[in-house]
């Protein structure tokens, strides 16, 4: 590979990125021929020296993904002895013992080799029979210690003296070596002996079930959250071994959640391990039980507790989401977001003035998620006499126009929800711009055409030109930092629901949560918002018309809101023609 610094396609970054040619030999792992990375800084020099340590990161990670999987756990580390762990050696060693008898058979063996394998049966056999009998001397245990831990070592286990269980390995393994040394003596004697106990099948692998799982949620729901659940069972994979299933233990997923903690690089947070991973990992396991690939208890449900992080670590991986406050609101729209006229927007982004006007006002006055505002089409609004309610939902109305449209996706049934339209929105001409909008186009039109995704990418996704823009606009434009983005929307919202219930009283229960599409209120709220009883899980929520003169109490005191949208749109027209 070489380091090679080029400008964002679009203009639309200072920064410089690094272009890297992904080798022939890893194509097919990353499924891509080039990968392209933010450098993060706008100085050439200090990107030259960013670029090299990210190309030498992606190369790192490759190689370890094309590198086979050790048969159990990473060099180096120890095992933690199981039952059916100790049956899985010493199965191993009977069969490891039939293969040396096969090749006995075919090849023959001398005089001198002969009596080397008996008088060393002979040896062991004294051992194993000390062993066996409760009260062996202390170099003679010593000596099948050593022989059956050095064995599973060569096999790809390494098991620590004070393991609980090294006393039944001990016994297993001499129990076995007493069968295989009956075998041989019966052999040398000429008698006709039967085989050598072979190895039971050692049932289904982890890697077994990547394909089984994404074809289990294909459909279900995104591939980015198929792909993020896969990459956490493909990283316990790289750590633990591609081991049978049945031998994984809750000691194992300790170890790994614990090395993901500590990982210096890419460390997972406390509650990204509490959370999201252990979910994926517990429900892969339990596909492998219902699947009939694995038998063994799922060993997610007997990892009592988990590994834990300091407090100022914990804190230190948390990635921070952050309310808009009402100055950082006027800025955004005092800033060329909000300029009709600027030439510098590329691609979508630079033609949608529709996206860019009212993106972050429907989002500023719903707190509705990027992915619920971009997906929004034409028949998804509804007059209600005065009153202009929206749907967040997943359906498309079916003609010729929306059979060409990729799949609406929400985060979860909750968020489909039907609302009114704030007043403030209705002020600025969202009601006008959606009667044009329902009179010229069929039902099911976009509201916002640099949302609509390609349907042949390998990923569509909406709305991803509007969110990665915007993205950058409050970050590096703005320089709001990290912690700022489209959810910011969404936080600042939840506060002014808690605002409006402080000034005006408590709303209903479930109230607060309808109508930001969220199942259960905040922590930060649960003190305010009355609790809800299961009767939230029956019927379809609130009537929009009943809840109108709740949503009106969401104040924006001290916001300055852009022109009208209809004044805004001719600025721009007045621009051009100067």
């Amino acid at each position: 590979m070489s380091v090679k610094l080029v400008r964002h396609p679009g203009g639309r970054s200072r920064n410089w990125y690094v272009d890297v040619s992904v080798p022939a030999a890893f194509q097919k792992l990353v499924s891509t021929q080039r990968v392209r990375r933010s450098t993060g800084t706008p100085d050439r020099t200090h990107a030259l020296t960013q670029a090299a340590r990210i190309e030498a990161r992606l190369r790192s990670e490759w190689e370890r993904l094309a590198a086979p999987p050790p048969e159990r756990g990473s060099p180096g580390k120890p095992t933690t002895l199981t039952p059916a762990l100790i049956d899985r050696i010493c199965a191993r060693r009977m069969a490891d013992r039939a293969h040396s008898d096969c090749r006995r058979i075919t090849e023959g063996v001398d005089d001198a080799e002969e009596a080397e394998i008996g008088a060393h049966g002979e040896a062991g056999e004294a051992a194993i029979r000390a062993v066996l009998a409760g009260a062996p001397k202390a170099r003679t245990r010593q000596l099948v210690v050593a022989t059956a831990t050095e064995y599973a070592e060569q096999v790809g286990y390494i098991i620590e003296p004070d393991d609980p269980l090294l006393s039944h390995f001990v016994h297993a393994f001499s129990r076995t070596g007493r069968v295989t040394h009956e075998v041989i003596a019966v052999r040398n004697k000429a008698d006709d002996a039967p085989g050598s106990p072979v190895a039971d099948a050692s049932g289904e692998r982890l890697s077994a079930m990547v394909p089984v799982y994404q074809a289990h949620r294909k459909g279900v729901v995104d591939p980015k959250s198929v792909s993020k659940d896969i990459s956490i069972w493909q990283r316990l994979i790289a750590f633990i071994g591609d081991v049978p299933l049945d031998d994984m233990t809750s000691g194992d997923l300790y170890r790994f959640l614990e090395d993901r903690l500590h990982s210096p690089d890419d460390g997972w947070s406390q509650g990204y391990v509490e959370g999201h991973a252990k979910r994926a990992l517990r429900a892969i396991f339990a596909l492998a039980r219902t699947r009939g690939l694995m038998q063994a208890d799922n060993p997610v449900d007997r990892l009592e507790t988990t590994p834990k992080l300091p407090k100022k670590a914990q804190q230190e991986r948390l990635k921070p989401r952050y309310p808009y406050s009402t100055h950082q609101l006027n800025v955004l729209f005092s800033s060329d977001w909000y300029d009709p006229s600027a030439t510098h927007w590329r691609g979508k982004m630079g033609t949608d003035l529709a996206g860019r006007y009212w993106g972050p006002l429907v989002s500023t006055c719903h707190g509705a998620r990027v992915r619920e505002v971009v997906q929004v089409v034409n028949s998804d609004f509804t007059f209600d006499g005065d009153a202009l309610l929206v749907t967040f939902q997943t359906a498309l109305p079916d003609n010729d126009a929306t059979r060409k449209l990729p799949p609406r996706t929400l985060k979860n049934a909750a968020a489909c929800r039907t609302v009114p339209v704030h007043p403030k929105l209705l002020e600025l001409g969202l009601g006008d711009f959606v009667r044009d909008m329902q009179a010229q186009y069929p039902p099911g039109t976009p509201l916002f055409p640099s949302a609509i995704p390609n349907p042949d990418g390998k990923a569509p996704l909406w709305g991803r030109a509007y969110e990665e823009a915007f993205l950058r606009h409050v970050r590096d434009t703005l320089a709001f930092g990290h912690g700022y983005g489209n959810h910011s929307f969404r936080h600042q919202l939840e506060d002014r629901v808690r605002d409006a219930q402080a000034s005006h009283g408590t709303w209903p229960a479930g109230l607060g949560e309808f109508v930001s599409g969220r199942r259960l209120p905040r922590d930060a709220d649960r003190d305010i918002f009355r609790e809800q009883s299961s009767a939230i899980a029956y019927g379809n929520g609130f009537l929009a018309a009943h809840i109108q003169r709740f949503v009106a109490q969401i104040a924006f005191d001290g916001v300055v809101f852009p022109p009208v949208y209809r004044e805004w749109l001719t600025c721009r027209t007045a621009t051009n023609h100067q």
